[in-house]
């Protein structure tokens, strides 16, 4: 009975790390799936309710991956890599909702759009060419893009209102990007989940401290 008791905590124990492991990843994968869902609830459905539960299903996601993830310690690099692609993935397919039921709305905000787009692509880019990987800074005013852009991305599909609003999530959005492209002109090494511009320049510092000693003093010497 002892035996058979330690077995199944020793399988439950194993059991429960594995789902920590993968709930989170399981909460990326949903919002990259519900990509191309809204794109075909958009060729299908003129009612915003869909878009909006889509929308909103992405942004619970987007919250709770990042929360478990952190509480439960399991907040990988590819976790965190995966969950910007999967971001970058959703809202790519809600512009191409947007293109198709709002063709007006882009039209009239092609410069912002082509801004935003411009610098999403350079500050990925630059990284990927520095660092070989692309940049996953989880910064404070990446959170609050995304909440903008849900926010405006419901006010316009569910409820049709095109006004400032979207303006400046756009121009959040570049000013986002601009940081992020800044972060990595800075930082001589990958990092992730920098909160802001001047948190990547004290790890700038703190990365390059210990490289100006060890140059002041010249290699160790054997000693053997």
């Amino acid at each position: 009975m002892g035996w058979t008791g330690c077995v199944a905590r020793l399988w439950a124990r194993r059991w429960h790390t594995r789902w920590k492991l993968r709930l989170p990843a399981m909460l990326v994968s949903f919002r990259a799936a519900l990509g191309p869902g809204i794109v075909l609830i958009g060729q299908r459905w003129r009612n915003g309710t869909p878009l909006t539960v889509c929308i909103v299903m992405a942004l619970v996601s987007d919250v709770a991956d990042g929360v478990l993830a952190r509480r439960w310690r399991v907040d990988t690099e590819n976790l965190r890599r995966w969950d910007t692609r999967a971001d970058t993935f959703f809202y790519a397919c809600v512009l191409v909702v947007v293109l198709m039921l709002f063709p007006g709305t882009v039209a009239r905000r092609w410069l912002l759009i082509s801004g935003l787009i411009t610098a999403e692509v350079l500050q990925h880019t630059f990284a990927a060419a520095k660092y070989g990987r692309h940049a996953s800074y989880h910064s404070i005013l990446s959170k609050i893009w995304g909440l903008l852009l849900a926010a405006a991305m419901i006010a316009l599909l569910g409820f049709g209102v095109d006004n400032w609003f979207l303006d400046f999530a756009l121009a959040w959005g570049i000013l986002c990007n601009l940081q992020g492209l800044a972060m990595s002109l800075l930082l001589p090494t990958w990092q992730r989940d920098v909160p802001t511009l001047f948190h990547a320049w004290k790890l700038r510092n703190n990365i390059r401290a210990p490289a100006a000693r060890q140059g002041r003093l010249g290699p160790p010497r054997a000693w053997w």
